[in-house]
């Protein structure tokens, strides 16, 4: 199937975006919606490209990847303690975050807004 792509690009000295506007179907059918124009071009990538079925690993994954015992405490959630004594331990004119609260906010509204952090 061949899929001609017509772009359309809207451009400022500040601003420029490329959008494709529109996709031509072989049979010339033109396509304007987006789920339309994601569905062509994924049933052409998939065309160009071919499907795998039944891939064969050629390898032992338990010979490349290691297991671990006992860090079953990576994935548990942090503890109040634990984050009290961050918050303790924070440097006050830092802000750990993007938005802006630095240590000196949470220590001292800490006993107002601890457990919306919790």
């Amino acid at each position: 199937m061949k899929v001609q792509i017509i772009f359309h690009a809207a451009a400022t000295e500040r601003f420029r975006q490329n959008i494709i506007t529109s996709l031509e179907t072989q049979d010339g059918r033109t396509m304007y919606d987006h789920f339309e124009k994601a569905a062509l071009l994924l049933e052409n990538f998939r065309k160009r490209m071919g499907n795998s079925t039944n891939p064969e690993m050629h390898y032992n994954l338990d010979d490349l990847v290691t297991n671990h015992r006992g860090l079953d405490q990576i994935s548990a959630p942090f503890t109040k303690e634990e984050i009290d004594n961050i918050v303790k331990h924070m440097s006050v004119d830092k802000a750990p975050g993007p938005d802006g609260f630095n240590g000196m906010f949470f220590k001292k509204c800490w006993q107002i807004i601890k457990e919306d952090i919790y």
